[in-house]
Order: C-alpha cells, then sequence, then structure tokens
C-alpha cells in the first residue's frame, strides 16, 4: 500500500511554507542520490498539544538506524492554511542532535518546522546544522494519520532548483 504524503501543489502553489518541500540550507545543494528511497521510521508526537517534542516524548528512537528517515508525526497539519499553523511544536535541539548522531538522512514532519516554525532563527539554525551533516528536514507533510506501520519504506523525489535553498518534493510511503 502506498500512502502520498505530500500536500497538494494547487492548494499551496508557490508557497514554500505551506508546500510540502526539502530545505536545502544552501542555495544549489542537492540532496544526495542515496537518500531517495530509504527505510523510514515513524515517532509520533500528535499528542504534545504543542509542546516541545524531546526524546523522551516521542519514544522509538532506538529504532533508528544509521541512514534511515524518520517522520515526526504531530498531528499538526489539521491546522494547516490558519494563524496556528506557524505555532507548530519543534523538535527539542537534543533530539534533532540525537538524530544527527544516528545517522539520519532526512527529518519529516507534519508541520511547516522541525524548529523555530515556518521562519525564524531557530528554524535556519538547524536547516544549516542538517545540510552541514548530509541531513535535511522535509516539512509539510499530509496524510500521516493514514500511516499504520512504525518502519516502511519512504521515497523522497525533490524538484531540483538550483538557485533555491529549497526545493517542493513528492513523499510517499510503502507500507508493504
Amino acid at each position: 500500500m502506498f500512502i502520498d504524503l505530500t500536500s497538494p501543489l494547487e492548494r499551496y502553489p508557490a508557497s514554500n511554507s505551506l508546500m510540502t518541500h526539502i530545505d536545502l540550507y544552501y542555495n544549489g545543494k542537492e540532496m544526495p542520490h542515496s537518500s531517495l528511497v530509504t527505510r523510514c521510521v515513524l515517532l509520533d508526537a500528535s499528542d504534545e498539544k504543542g509542546e516541545a517534542i524531546t526524546i523522551e516524548t516521542v519514544g522509538g528512537i532506538e529504532d533508528v538506524q544509521n541512514h534511515n528517515s524518520v517522520i515526526i508525526r504531530t498531528g499538526w497539519e489539521k491546522y494547516k492554511s490558519t494563524p496556528r499553523y506557524d505555532q507548530c511544536p519543534e523538535l527539542d535541539e537534543k533530539l534533532v542532535e540525537a538524530l544527527v548522531k544516528k545517522g539520519v538522512c532526512l527529518i519529516l514532519i507534519d508541520s511547516p518546522g522541525v524548529r523555530g516554525g515556518a521562519r525564524g532563527e531557530e528554524h535556519n539554525i538547524t536547516d544549516k546544522y542538517l545540510a552541514d551533516n548530509n541531513a535535511f528536514a522535509v516539512e509539510n507533510l499530509v496524510n500521516t494519520d493514514k500511516l499504520y506501520k512504525q518502519e516502511f519504506t519512504l521515497y523522497c523525489f525533490p524538484l531540483q532548483m538550483s538557485e533555491q535553498n529549497w526545493a517542493p518534493c513528492r513523499v510517499v510511503a510503502k507500507l508493504d
């Protein structure tokens, strides 16, 4: 079974704050081809109600292995296109560092940002930290509530834009 986790482009045209995209931090940087298809681990933080998401609150981090992708399910998709969407829960800095130390290649989330919401200094600092460690944030996923397995195959295909530090992407989970 395939589940499309990509925001419909026609609903959020030309807006990286709402469309599913990868933050590359550096203009023209490309996601490594080895990150296009990965084993993915779902970490559920949907009960956090806007609070910081920590290693203790997500659980399952011990299942993450080198070169995995990780989806953090916050449940925040329900606020998309509302002022509350930008007030999303963010990953604690120690959680981001622990995931990078484990060797993750992608941290995906169903909100506008891994840290600092859609904008802000923490957002940029985290994007740079991830890019410098060959890991990247993929933001604004949809349909994460349909993921019923903790581990699955993830396909992430960015549409490279050489003059941008982000790229829209198609993200699909294969649950078989």
